[in-house]
């Protein structure tokens, strides 16, 4: 389940997802040669890879091809002029639709931009494993019964506050079948994509979508996830799950510690992502995510990356989520608040640059190395609230560089 949508109508998505809730330069590696120029990064990226050494570690990796990244999301955006050639389209969730309209392939450009989006001279932006590769995996979406009945009621009432709807939302049997059927879709297509890109030899998983277990009412939809998380920990694939962005306190996420990398969404200034978001008369509140579980955290604000290129991405009398009529500004866009699941695809990023740098390691060792080489931001050592801390690339490469070696 994706826990936002790039561009201005996010917001409202979440607040949205809080009602059904309650019902990614060059490529290759090489170590830093005498006199190499350390890489000036794009204007608006510049907080960014100043806050967590990235031109530094890039140093001893920008990333390498043969390290495949998995990336499970909504959709992808192929043809970007920043990612094409580095998105291998690979699974796509059968039972639901796959469009091109922009509701279904923001998010997941989003992510893999974040990643592997090829920068350069002259470029708007970089990922920040712009060596590595992305394996796709396309969930799709069925048809959303909530926004679009969102949608048709703001229509009709305009003006009338959120409140009124969600009375009219929770007594509605088709809302609560949709949200069994929701929780089932994604719970098959996650778990059917998982084995895909394991199977496909990925070293790494993103999941930006909220995966916790208080999620998803029918046990055999949970076992299904389940398995297929031991079998990427059986293959010593490493998976990452963005935390969340309800502002509670979560523990119930699939897999074992040892192979998945919780992340939450910190801010530039290393404080913890909280807000509030007003819709439609009514004030949501929003945070990351916190817990036992809680492995490191990522800034998310101010997050510049890749959003579908073209103009045709934008519009669409219908789809899965209803009528879509967005603006087009470009094939970038600085969004203010990624979450977390703009801070998950940072910390995968970081993964792939570890595996680029040392092939022999497996998840565990990897996301090990990444705590291990965290800015502490909260109370010294492992807290709830921030994890281990806030991810730093060269600390992290520079621990793998002298891991030893089996």
């Amino acid at each position: 389940m994706s826990n936002h949508q790039p561009g201005l109508k996010f917001a409202g998505i979440l607040a949205l997802a809080l009602l059904l809730g309650s019902l990614y330069g060059s490529a290759g590696s090489g170590l830093p040669g005498q006199g190499q120029n350390i890489f000036t990064p794009p204007p608006l990226q510049k907080a960014l890879f100043e806050k967590l050494k990235v031109a530094e570690a890039w140093q001893l990796t920008k990333g390498s091809p043969d390290v495949l990244v998995g990336v499970i999301d909504n959709g992808f955006d192929f043809f970007h002029p920043l990612l094409k050639g580095r998105l291998l389209p690979g699974f796509y969730a059968s039972g639901g639709y796959h469009t091109e309209l922009e509701g279904n392939i923001a998010h997941g450009t989003a992510v893999a931009g974040l990643i592997a989006a090829q920068g350069g001279a002259g470029s708007e932006m970089t990922g920040l494993a712009p060596g590595c590769r992305i394996v796709t995996a396309s969930q799709g979406m069925i048809e959303h019964v909530l926004l679009r009945m969102q949608q048709e009621w703001a229509k009709a009432n305009p003006g009338a506050s959120i409140d009124e709807f969600m009375k009219k939302a929770a007594a509605s049997e088709e809302l609560k079948t949709f949200g069994r059927n929701w929780t089932s879709y994604q719970a098959a297509a996650n778990a059917d994509a998982i084995l895909y890109l394991v199977d496909r030899g990925v070293r790494v998983i993103n999941i930006s979508g909220l995966l916790r277990k208080g999620l998803f009412p029918i046990a055999a939809d949970w076992d299904r996830l389940e398995a297929a998380f031991k079998h990427a920990a059986d293959k010593g694939v490493l998976m990452v799950l963005a935390a969340g962005n309800n502002a509670v306190e979560s523990a119930d996420y699939p897999g074992d510690d040892a192979s998945v990398l919780v992340v939450g969404a910190s801010k530039l200034d290393d404080t913890r992502w909280e807000q509030e978001t007003k819709m439609m008369g009514r004030v949501f509140k929003q945070g990351s995510n916190f817990g036992k579980r809680l492995g490191v955290m990522a800034p998310s604000d101010d997050i510049l990356t890749c959003v579908p290129h073209e103009k045709r991405f934008y519009a669409g009398d219908d789809g899965p989520m209803g009528a879509e009529n967005e603006t087009f500004k470009g094939p970038t866009e600085v969004m203010p608040v990624g979450a977390t699941s703009c801070a998950a695809p940072i910390a995968t990023a970081l993964a792939a640059l570890v595996f680029s740098l040392r092939p022999d390691l497996d998840g565990p060792a990897v996301a090990d190395l990444i705590k291990k080489g965290c800015d502490d931001i909260g109370e010294a050592g492992f807290d709830a609230l921030t994890g281990w801390g806030r991810v730093n690339f060269l600390k992290t490469l520079r621990l793998a560089q002298a891991a030893p070696r089996k």
